[in-house]
Order: C-alpha cells, then structure tokens, then sequence
C-alpha cells in the first residue's frame, strides 16, 4: 500500500479511462519506446493537513494525458476528470480530489522525424488518510 498504487488504482478502478490500456497508466515515466497514448502521473509534495490520531494528509498530483494529437490528449483528459473522485484505493481513503489547474502542449515536430507528442497535464490536490 502505497500513495502511488492509490493513485493508480483510482485511475484503472471501473472503465472510466478506456482511451487508454492500464498498462500504459505508469507512474513517473513513459518509456519512449512504447506507443501512444499513455497517462503518466507523479506526485509531489505531502503535508499534514489535521492533527489527531488519525490526521488528514494532503499530496500534489500532477497528470499527463499523451497522445499523438492534441484533440486524442483533450478525450483522454475528460476520462482522466471523471475517474478523480474521492474514495477508497488500495486501502487508502480520498477524502477529496481537488483539480488545480490544466495546460494543453501540441505535438511539435522536431530535427529529422522525431516528433514530440501531444500533452494535456492536469493539476490536484489530494486530501487522504492512510
């Protein structure tokens, strides 16, 4: 049990998010290599939020919806919404899920034929108890 199996298993829970295998759902990281689309996620900064015996915490997270149009990024990023709701994941209680904010970064073609894909990035503020 973990802050980051929570997380990923509020994003896989039900087939809220199937724009997107749960295999290509990681946490930190995509791997290059693999194709699109993927959803990545990291968290950040924890902080007690209620003191007592069984205290409130608080986290950063922060999503990225990839996709090879920006169109195909925003599709996924409705789903993402929908599946960020409070509840209990892998034995860790969401008390609240609070959006922070978004940013959209259209695919850019690169030097040869690489390009960079399109990146939809999602803001929130975890409240929890473990």
């Amino acid at each position: 049990m973990s802050l980051e199996s929570a997380v990923r298993d509020m994003l896989t829970a039900g087939a809220t998010i199937n724009l997107v295998p749960d295999a290509r759902i990681t946490h930190g990281f995509r791997l290059q290599e693999t194709i699109l689309p993927a959803i990545t996620y990291e968290l950040g900064q924890t902080a007690l939020a209620t003191v007592g015996s069984s205290p409130l915490r608080t986290a950063e997270l922060r999503i990225a919806c990839i996709a090879d149009t920006t169109l195909d990024a925003l599709a996924i990023g409705a789903q993402v919404r929908t599946a960020c709701t409070e509840g209990t994941y892998d034995s860790i209680q969401f008390h609240a899920v609070t959006e922070g904010g978004f940013s959209v970064e259209p695919p850019v073609v690169a030097d040869g034929d690489e390009s960079e894909p399109a990146v939809y990035s999602l803001t929130y503020t975890l409240t929890y108890q473990e």
